[in-house]
């Protein structure tokens, strides 16, 4: 049935002039050859496909979304028809049904997303699968001048589960929610009320928040949510539901400091379908995004501090200090302090040193230190060449480990990349004995503004990968990858 709509549709856009200039679409295509770790047997192929339709006229838009997995093993393939959406916008009324994604304040109460090009895999089931959290029901949203209210049913999505799953498997939670907020003279006050029912029963949840600039350079911003169905609201006890978040942001030409507090007790909702803020720095550089403190919303209070400072030669320095603390019985005190320095050579060639210390007690991590660079540099005006080198010692247990990272690459007039990276390991949780070399390359080629295709091949390190706030698991893989990605 997926297979004809999908057909259907490709006609239309084919057949139709009037119709293919109201439509859209995009394809996401990976084709792996290879291993994954603890995978019994030879090296396998495997094939991941996910297109989007959207047929838009004036205010309405129409779409879905097919996505497909095969491999030689029959349980983990699937095709299915993911997603659809009915949209209708006209001010003032916004209403969308089918699957949709909706956010709640800054995501203690709920957040749905999705992680552009992040395809999920987990190691227990091993069926590929787009990294989305979204929303089945409806939604609608009005606004008129300062005042906006919105309401919604859905039930999210358990995206750790495959698509192998029933659908009523993977949507155990129904939520219901009314939220709405006024602006007055520069400051936006809000309020949000939402019913969890699941298999546990229901739950009511009341938010507040507000935010606004105190002094044109001062920005603030507050949100609480509480369990006001089973607990008393005026109870903040260890017993509790509740879940606080604020932040101050000062902010001038050259320099900024922000300051964010957060402290959440038993507040991981229904299947996990809220995500607060984690006030942990998500980094670009490979061995401290794999580092990244995993927030822990059953119990965590904590602080973030992050300043930069834009020099007359447009050099920049960036300073981090996080704290988080748990309590399961045991205290637990996770902190880090980061400092970045980006600057220029002969106005030219672009660099970026940085260097990290961490004590990470829920991963046995002692004293982690990480340093290292990325540098960018210019050959001509339509040549780069990029080299970076990471390197981490922790000590664990009262043995030293060591990460180590080093690429390389080359980009040609923005169309075509090319990189080779290599890392390092004797971390025995990840290696059983003695030390591994990671090896791989890969290709880009822009073909143009709407079509591009990646190459891999090599040995690629895996382990946990944090995008946009939310943390994953990416496994390890040794083989071939071939990706085309497509707008039209």
């Amino acid at each position: 049935m997926n297979r004809k709509i999908l057909f259907l549709l490709l006609s239309l856009s084919v057949f139709s002039p009037e119709l293919r200039a109201q439509l859209s679409g995009q394809n996401l295509m990976e084709y792996q050859y290879g291993r994954l770790p603890d995978e019994p047997g030879s090296s396998f192929s495997t094939i991941y496909d996910r297109f989007l339709l959207d047929y838009s006229l004036k205010g309405f838009k129409a779409g879905g979304t097919l996505e497909q997995f095969y491999s030689p093993f029959e349980t983990r393939n699937y095709t299915r028809l993911a997603q659809y959406r009915l949209h209708f916008n006209s001010k003032p009324l916004e209403l969308k049904i089918g699957h949709f994604y909706e956010t709640i304040g800054r995501g203690l109460m709920l957040r749905s997303y999705e992680i552009p090009g992040a395809i999920l895999e987990d190691k227990s089931y091993r069926s590929r699968q787009y990294f989305h959290r979204d929303l089945l029901g409806f939604t609608a949203k009005f606004r008129h001048k300062g005042f906006t209210a919105k309401m919604l049913y859905g039930k999210p999505l358990i995206n750790v589960l495959p698509p192998t799953f029933k659908e009523k498997d993977r949507r155990l939670d129904r939520i219901a929610a009314v939220q709405a907020d006024y602006s007055i003279k520069g400051q936006l006050l809000g309020a949000a009320m939402m019913q969890l029912d699941n298999a546990s029963g229901k739950s009511w949840f009341a938010m507040t928040n507000a935010s606004g600039n105190i002094f044109p350079y001062l920005a603030y911003y507050t949100e609480l949510v509480k369990n006001t169905g089973e607990f008393a609201i005026t109870d903040f006890s260890s017993a509790a539901s509740f879940a606080f978040y604020g932040n101050l942001n000062l902010s001038f030409d050259q320099f900024g400091l922000s300051a964010e507090y957060k402290n959440y007790n038993n507040f991981l909702l229904g299947s996990g379908f809220n995500e607060p803020p984690a006030l942990v720095r998500e980094h670009s550089y490979k061995v401290l995004n794999r580092s990244t403190h995993v927030l822990q919303p059953q119990n965590e209070k904590g602080f973030q501090f992050e300043g930069f400072i834009n020099f007359t030669d447009e050099s920049a320095l960036t300073l981090n200090y996080t704290r988080a603390v748990n309590d399961f019985g045991r205290k637990s005190v996770f902190q880090e302090y980061f400092a970045e320095y980006s600057f220029s050579l002969k106005e030219k060639h672009d660099l970026k040193l940085f260097a990290d210390w961490a004590q990470d007690p829920f991963k046995l991590e002692k004293d982690r230190l990480s340093s290292g660079f990325y540098a960018d540099w210019k050959l001509g005006n339509t040549t780069s060449i990029n080299t970076s080198y990471e390197f981490q010692t922790f000590n664990r247990s009262g043995n030293a480990a060591q990460n180590q990272v080093f690429s390389a690459g080359v980009s040609i007039k923005s169309k075509f990349s090319g990189y080779v990276i290599t890392e390092w390991s004797n971390d025995p949780v990840i290696v059983e004995k003695g030390s591994k070399f990671w090896l791989g390359a890969g290709l880009k080629y822009k073909m143009n503004s709407r079509h591009s295709l990646q190459f891999f091949a090599g040995e690629r390190r895996g382990g946990p990968a944090c995008n946009s706030g939310v943390c994953y698991e990416v496994l390890d893989f040794k083989g071939v990858e071939l990706r085309l990605s497509s707008r039209f």
